[in-house]
């Protein structure tokens, strides 16, 4: 079942398996989605993962009886999710790490002799960890999640015009740090 069917099956019984269906569904989507926005270099590393998401879960569950269905309910849940994860930036005051093209060099280098597939996203990972947040969530909406233009401005509070700039920012961006590793 979709999750609009799950919930709307859930509105209908009021079914607490259901609920759990309907998260269960959706965790990995989540937990891919805040680890990918906070970054594998944050000091907290899993912990701070795992608390962002349970809280995600949290809101979910005590807000489910508003949400209204305009949206898809996966774009309500990532709104969510979005609001949390900027919600971390804010109380933690993180700067987003900038890294040198020196620094991406170095690591290819290392990797360079391996015939392991792993350097080159190891290298993406890399540089979009180092795109701003906002420049980040709209790649990942778009390109990893599958949201449209339109459902990735629901989520991120912005225009669909301001989608599609942060995403030709940041492709443009990730062209830049990776273009020597590519040719």
């Amino acid at each position: 079942m979709t999750d609009d069917e799950l919930f709307a099956q859930y509105r209908q019984s009021n079914e607490p398996a259901v609920l759990d269906e309907l998260v269960r569904q959706n965790i990995d989507r989540i937990y891919r989605f805040v680890s990918s926005m906070v970054g594998r270099s944050v000091d907290e590393g899993r912990e701070a993962v795992d608390d962002l998401v349970q809280d995600v879960l949290l809101n979910v569950v005590r807000n489910i009886d508003k949400f209204r269905g305009e949206s898809a309910f996966s774009t309500w849940i990532y709104r969510i999710t979005s609001n949390r994860v900027n919600r971390y930036f804010e109380q933690t005051q993180r700067v987003v790490p900038t890294i040198e093209a020196e620094q991406l060099e170095a690591v290819a280098d290392k990797h360079r002799d391996s015939p392991e597939t792993n350097e080159l996203k190891h290298l993406i990972d890399v540089a979009i960890e180092e795109l701003s947040p906002a420049l980040r969530a709209a790649m990942l909406l778009t390109t990893v999640e599958g949201f449209t233009p339109e459902e990735a401005a629901v989520v991120e509070g912005c225009t669909v015009a301001n989608i599609h700039w942060r995403v030709h920012k940041a492709r443009k961006i990730l062209k830049e740090k990776l273009q020597k590793y590519i040719d």
